[in-house]
């Protein structure tokens, strides 16, 4: 399952701007790292059970608390990757901008906001949080 959530992650990021034979190593390195702090998590949590993960990330599907840290947390990570994707085009020749550097700056980034706004917001929110029981 590991296995095939890091070939999905890497495909994925493969389709966004980047050339496989130029950058495999990099890109590996960056689907291993989204992997980590998305999939992992997640059967950690769920387990390889696909309804599970289906019912988690549907728009409504949360029935616990666990499972809207997970929504926000792996938003967070796959939002961070993407907004460290900006830089990546400018001229500024720095170190930093080399691929996958900012993504993987920008994942860690948003992982950690993740990891800070899920128990924020559910704090926020404990009133109106009701869950379905199956």
């Amino acid at each position: 399952f590991i296995i095939d959530s890091v070939t999905y992650t890497k495909s994925s990021v493969l389709l966004c701007l980047c050339l496989f034979f130029i950058s495999a190593l990099e890109t590996f390195s960056l689907a291993v790292l989204l992997t980590s702090l998305t999939t992992l998590r997640c059967l950690c949590v769920l387990g390889p059970n696909i309804q599970a993960w289906i019912r988690v990330f549907s728009r409504h599907g949360a029935m616990s608390v666990w499972d809207t840290c997970l929504q926000i947390t792996v938003a967070c990570t796959l939002i961070g990757a993407w907004v460290g994707a900006f830089p990546i085009p400018l001229d500024w020749d720095r170190p930093w901008q080399v691929w996958p550097v900012s993504c993987s700056l920008g994942s860690l980034f948003g992982y950690l906001t993740g990891l800070v706004a899920a128990p924020a917001w559910i704090h926020y929110h404990r009133k109106q949080l009701t869950y379905k029981c199956k």
